[in-house]
């Protein structure tokens, strides 16, 4: 053992003593330190918005944010009625009540729109007129009649307040969201719309309740459901997290040890690891996001390593000796070099996001650094001082169930295979990686929100269907600055754009196409054609820039809402509104990289386009995603590397260590090609977290096997005896690892599904290579044997006395 690795044992061991003689004091302190970190948890709150994904520094957000200064919030809850025609007598007086309904009843809307109170725009008198399209309300079949022929002279009403087979009817409803102190942090802002969003939602539903019937089904879709739909599940979820895992942790220690102390106190270590961690969230005003709802969790089944380290060496030494404490201090010593290295190998692994351009990733990646830290702080205090004070008898010494023969046939199994067949294994597992390595190449990246939720789930299938009956219920929103005040008076500018608007309203593609593009030429046609004694011909952008001039200002003497909807009201700015479906924000991307490109070469210089709405922060954040993960992927690689070399005093050795630990990343990855899971901001976590994890039973593996054959023993005897003690508690801490990722299977969302099943599996991946590709490297790197030395120690650390802590 070098000198620097003694003396911080050595160090360690003071530290037992202090802690032996001052526990009160130790103790106190420590929780004095979480009370008053505990009191910056008001500062937690829930943002699932999608433009809560990126940073507000990110010039997607500056753009958006901008947007919604000059024209409003973008985001609309569409209700869809569903009959067999929505244009008959009957149904049209059904709809008025479920409409009258939703505008009456619901708290703090802006507006509610429907067929009902559209905009008709028309002539009487010599006079624009701006009606509602059912005023007055129809009393005859001829009346109706009228009804029926406006909708039809008008493009506006299908793909946007009726289905185009006429079998849907909506209602769009815009919020009215109360606007905070300009003081206030713009998180907690959306924090505060996200609550008024759950209320509005809640209220809107039992609305619906109260009219819906086998002849007219009601289905509700937009952003704002989504997002809704995500808070309340991650919520959920995230007590779900806990408690199981609590549970499988209890279960765990207890049959590990036999013992309350060990099962209550590690617990209450990952228990205050995770107060003291979201606190410090709560300390720089960081949200709960999806990726950061399994922090608590993700940092109770990691954390709970440093216990089981610690009190095995703890328990085996107390059992034999009886004296508390220098059974304490030698469980110091020997273990909390090793408790501290894996803390910061994982720490590493999670470090790797924390320069990813997605805030959640970020944050997870921060956060659980430091919470993997606190827990290893927080164990090395709370254990030896809680061992000090409370009373625990040592136990006769005894024969492990970990002795188990099925599990030395095990061993000495992999013992076989990797020392007698290792160019084999090696070959196998090359193989296994190259193929991987093809099918990771294939990998593509997604992002779509709707996609996390499951099929099955009602909301979702609402949501598809008015996506499939109107052709979509999200938007992206063009903003085209003409540079100067009354700019949108130019005709020529106006044919160009109205030109632009007829283009992108026929983009179709195998995954999508554009429902309904609408801009200020509509309303300007419209308003022309009523000047004209509502002759059709004058469906058109006047000639006259004056004629646009007035046009515009009897549109706003009416007091239309959908004016400053479309400009902003120095009329500088036109605003085009594309309505899309949910899908994979990745299939956008040809119509994305095209259409600043396209709106330049139709408008020429003096024009700035800005693109965006909630599609392109879809788009943003999809990037985002793809360049956080090849960033921390190389990190992630690079920094554990560098960790291993100097642990394992070898820079050969340091390097070809590392393959055991990727090998089952590149495998997990192309598991997921084959299966078709997507790579997106949760699975992205999976290679940067498994090999922070992973790298701990390679390090114990090697550390083990280079102290064997350090003491004389040949390669076969050293790969057998470091499985037979370090093997074991890789074993225990991997079925751990792999129980707490587990748990998110019981979540409702597909995405943290998805990662627990594969976080699971790439760790049972690792233990496997570490049991027969990492003994097949030794063997093939040490080629000469040397004589066994029958009475070569055993080992002393905390993974080997394991199978020998009761």
């Amino acid at each position: 053992m070098t000198a620097w690795k003694g003396r911080v044992e050595k160090g360690f061991g003071a530290l037992a003593h202090n802690l032996y003689d001052h526990p009160l004091r130790a103790l106190l302190l420590l929780l004095l330190v979480i009370g008053v970190m505990a009191t910056q948890l008001r500062h937690i709150y829930f943002d699932t918005s999608t433009e809560g994904f990126l940073s507000p520094q990110h010039p997607a957000i500056q753009a958006y944010d901008q947007f919604r200064e000059e024209f409003g919030r973008d985001e609309l809850v569409i209700v869809g009625a569903v009959t067999d025609d929505v244009l008959t007598p009957a149904f049209a007086n059904r709809f008025k009540a479920l409409f009258e309904a939703v505008d009456k009843g619901l708290p703090a809307t802006e507006s509610v729109d429907s067929l009902l109170n559209a905009r008709y725009v028309h002539g009487a008198d010599d006079e624009l007129m701006v009606e509602d399209l059912f005023e007055p309300w129809p009393k005859s079949e001829d009346d109706f009649q009228e009804i029926l022929r406006r909708i039809n002279s008008n493009n506006l009403y299908r793909g946007l307040f009726i289905s185009r087979d006429q079998t849907m009817a909506t209602i769009v409803v815009r919020l009215h969201y109360i606007q905070p102190d300009e003081t206030l942090d713009p998180r907690k802002a959306q924090a505060l719309a996200d609550a008024q969003t759950a209320a509005f939602l809640q209220t809107l539903n039992a609305i619906l309740d109260q009219h819906r019937s086998d002849d007219m089904l009601l289905y509700v879709a937009g952003s704002p459901v989504v997002t809704d739909l995500l808070r309340t599940s991650m919520m959920s979820d995230m007590r779900t997290f806990s408690l199981w895992v609590i549970a499988a942790i209890a279960v765990l220690l207890f049959v590990l040890f036999r013992r309350i102390f060990a099962v209550v106190f590690p617990l209450i270590v990952v228990i205050l690891s995770d107060l003291l961690t979201v606190s410090l969230m709560g300390l720089f005003h960081q949200p709960l996001q999806l990726p950061t709802a399994m922090l608590p969790s993700f940092l109770m089944v990691v954390g709970i390593g440093d216990s089981i380290h610690f009190l095995s060496l703890f328990f085996s030494e107390f059992n034999r000796t009886g004296d508390k404490r220098s059974a304490i201090v030698h469980a110091l010593e020997h273990s909390g070099l090793a408790m501290f290295l894996t803390s910061l190998t994982t720490a590493a692994g999670m470090a790797s996001f924390s320069n990813a351009d997605l805030l959640p990733i970020s944050n997870l990646g921060v956060f659980t650094a430091a919470g993997v830290m606190f827990a290893f702080l927080i164990s090395i205090i709370v254990l030896p001082t809680a061992l000090r004070l409370l009373p625990i008898k040592p136990k006769p010494l005894g024969t492990s169930p970990h002795t188990a023969p099925l599990m030395n046939r095990l061993i000495d199994g992999a013992t076989h295979i990797s020392f007698h067949y290792p160019k084999s294994v090696v070959f196998s597992c090359i193989t296994l990686f190259a193929a991987s390595a093809i099918l990771v190449s294939q990998m593509e990246f997604s992002h779509n929100p709707l996609k996390w939720l499951p099929d099955d789930m009602p909301a979702k299938q609402s949501i598809q269907t008015i996506d499939r009956e109107l052709g979509g219920s999200i938007s992206l929103e063009i903003v085209v600055d003409t540079g100067q005040e009354t700019g949108i008076y130019d005709p020529g500018f106006l044919r160009k754009l109205e030109q632009l608007c007829a283009e992108l309203g026929a983009v179709s593609t195998p995954e999508f196409e554009v429902n309904k593009v609408l801009s200020i030429t509509d309303l300007i046609k419209e308003s022309n054609r009523a000047l004209h004694d509502n002759d059709e011909a004058y469906y058109r952008i006047p000639d006259d820039r004056a004629l646009v001039a007035q046009e515009l200002f009897l549109l706003e003497l009416s007091g239309s809402e959908d004016l400053f909807r479309l400009v902003n009201r120095e009329y500088s700015k036109a605003r085009i509104t594309l309505t899309l479906p949910w899908i994979n924000a990745l299939l956008y991307a040809p119509l994305m990289d095209t259409l600043e490109q396209r709106f330049h070469d139709h408008l020429g210089p003096g024009y700035s386009v800005t693109i965006t709405g909630l599609i392109p922060l879809l788009g943003s954040t999809l990037n985002s995603v793809i360049h956080s993960a090849a960033q921390a992927y190389v990190i992630a690689i690079i920094v554990i590397s560098l960790i291993m070399i100097v642990l394992l005093g070898n820079f050969k050795l340091g390097l070809i260590s590392m393959f055991p630990n990727i090998l089952p990343i590149a495998m997990v990855i192309a598991l997921m090609q084959l299966n078709g899971v997507p790579f997106d901001m949760f699975t992205i976590l999976i290679g940067s977290i498994a090999i922070g994890l992973c790298v701990d039973d390679t390090v114990h593996f090697m550390h083990h096997f280079g102290r064997y054959r350090e003491r004389g023993c040949d390669t076969k005897e050293a790969i057998s005896r470091t499985l037979h003690t370090a093997g074991r508690a890789m074993l225990v801490t991997s079925i751990v690892l792999c129980s707490g990722f587990l748990v998110l299977t019981l979540s409702e969302l597909n995405n943290f599904t998805h990662f627990g099943v594969y976080s699971a599996l790439c760790i049972m991946l690792a233990l496997l290579a570490d049991f027969l590709l990492a003994p097949a490297l030794m063997t093939l790197l040490n080629p000469v044997r040397l004589q066994s030395t029958p009475d070569a120690p055993s080992d002393d650390s905390p993974t080997a006395t394991l199978n020998r802590n009761n």
